[in-house]
């Protein structure tokens, strides 16, 4: 299955079904987007575009997300989203490593990226010749898009290191919508919110996991908990994914009590580690269920779900089912593997193993990195989990950011849930810092709550954590380096204890 075979098939189901909205914009039905992005392929191949090819893209959250992933879908290209707030090196290496026939950028990154150099064209898609893309004659010879083709090639977010391009496949990203259509239980009626923006992989994938059954996808152009608030009550929006800092904004807001969130049926969380408190708070207020599950990139995100059922658990008695990341979703198969390749039982720490038709096709023009993470149709994620007997997983941290500190080995992850627990605490990371007698010694940056002292932090540790697991040092932080999805860059944090 392809994703233009999605969407052809909404298009004829649910001809005037509206497909896309954008907040305070246009809205189009799935027979309007269709012959849309049928309309662009055809200006995109005219442009030089053939199957293999790729076409970047730099905008604001809009309908050219929509315009232009399914476009490039149906020649067989693949798109290549960049991330607005890149700068001006990082966004040059992706344009040379992914070399796009043609780049597609809103008016305010168009000169930026003429700059910089891009190999092909820059066309303003904010202006006329986008128009004239558009206004091309719709394609009709649908057969040049394969199961196998690479459709998006995600850059990763570079928080250990040089971003990667991962090539996602219109099988892998066709196959995940099914899958999520089928444990997020969606319905016809579905209106689906998007917060963040549509150039990072967990939104960008929805652009075709909304497609699996005709669910409308209503997009924000930036969030504010006003926004949220707002576009909620207009468009009866009945699911929304939110990263844990828009989780918290939502709950402090003083207008969440008096906001019409009736419609909201589930929410999405997650894309970063969330804590515990927070996911307390959200089901308590919400009313309505919770999702989160644990996914990369490089697997079209979702390959764990925690369903709103497993969180009536955890509130019932089972606290510990929020520190988990659910079960594993079908058509996903996930062993646990141990420094030598074995498998180890419940319980053991062991290197993630994921097997699926969501796994990538290999990372872009890096046959060595590919190599190492592909073995034997398995994908090796670099990440540290256990399964209990239940077969809910916890993910434990990343085997690159694991201590080892006297032989002991010490899992980030384990001391930040601790910590998290803490009523002074609203964020912390923990990273190691060298040392010449144990190795490696962990450090907490923490932000604290308004008012709040790092003062009782290491003995609530003391009382919680073996001794070797406690931090050397506490350090306050006003905010912390992150990802456009929340994720801490702890790269910036071992430079600025290496600075130090």
């Amino acid at each position: 299955m392809r994703i233009v075979d999605l969407l052809e098939r909404d298009a004829a189901l649910y001809p005037q079904r509206t497909a896309v909205a954008v907040d305070g914009g246009p809205s189009v039905t799935f027979v309007e987007l269709r012959d849309r992005v049928r309309r662009l392929a055809t200006g995109l191949e005219s442009a030089g575009v053939g199957p293999g090819d790729r076409v970047a893209l730099m905008a604001e959250n809009g309908l050219v997300f929509f315009d232009v992933y399914l476009a490039v879908a149906y020649l067989g290209a693949a798109a290549v989203p960049l991330n607005t707030q890149l700068t001006d090196p990082e966004l040059a290496f992706i344009l040379s490593n992914a070399e796009p026939t043609l780049t597609l950028a809103a008016s305010d990154y168009a000169q930026r990226l003429e700059a910089i150099g891009s190999t092909g064209p820059v066309i303003d898609a904010d202006g006329v010749a986008y128009e004239d893309l558009l206004a091309s004659a719709p394609l009709t010879d649908l057969d040049r898009a394969k199961e196998d083709d690479t459709a998006l090639i995600i850059y990763t977010s570079g928080t250990t290191g040089r971003p990667k391009g991962v090539c996602l496949t219109q099988r892998g990203l066709a196959f995940n919508g099914l899958t999520m259509a089928l444990v997020q239980r969606f319905q016809p009626d579905d209106v689906f919110l998007s917060t963040t923006p549509l150039y990072h992989a967990a939104t960008g994938t929805r652009v075709c996991s909304m497609l699996a059954d005709g669910q409308t996808h209503v997009v924000l152009r930036s969030f504010s908990p006003e926004s949220f608030f707002a576009a909620v009550a207009e468009h009866r929006v009945t699911i929304s994914i939110l990263v844990p800092a828009q989780l918290r904004l939502i709950l402090d807001h003083p207008g969440f009590d008096e906001a019409d969130l009736s419609s909201l049926r589930l929410i999405v969380y997650g894309a970063a580690p969330t804590a515990g408190p927070l996911i307390r708070q959200a089901y308590e207020r919400f009313g309505c269920g919770l999702y989160q599950g644990y996914g990369i990139s490089e697997c079209v995100t979702n390959l764990t779900g925690l369903l709103p059922e497993d969180h009536d658990l955890a509130m019932a008695g089972r606290p510990e089912l929020l520190d988990s990341c659910g079960r594993v979703v079908p058509g996903v198969w996930i062993e646990l593997h141990d420094d030598n390749g074995a498998l180890v039982v419940p319980g053991e720490v062991g290197e993630i193993w994921v097997k699926s038709e969501k796994v990538m096709a290999g990372y872009w023009r890096d046959l060595d990195q590919t190599a190492e993470a592909l073995v034997g149709g398995w994908l090796r994620t670099g990440d540290l989990g256990r399964f209990d007997d239940d077969g809910y997983l916890y993910i434990v941290g990343r085997s690159k950011d694991m201590l080892i500190s006297g032989g002991v080995n010490i899992y980030p992850s384990e001391i930040e849930a601790t910590l998290h627990n803490h009523p002074a605490v609203a964020e912390v990371a923990v990273v190691g810092r060298p040392d010449s007698e144990w190795g490696e010694r962990p450090v907490a940056f923490v932000e604290l709550r308004s008012g709040e002292t790092l003062d009782g932090l290491s003995d609530w540790c003391r009382q919680r954590l073996a001794k070797i697991k406690v931090p050397d040092e506490f350090i306050a932080v006003d905010s912390f380096p992150r990802t456009v999805t929340g994720k801490i860059r702890k790269v910036e944090l071992r430079e600025h204890l290496a600075a130090s």
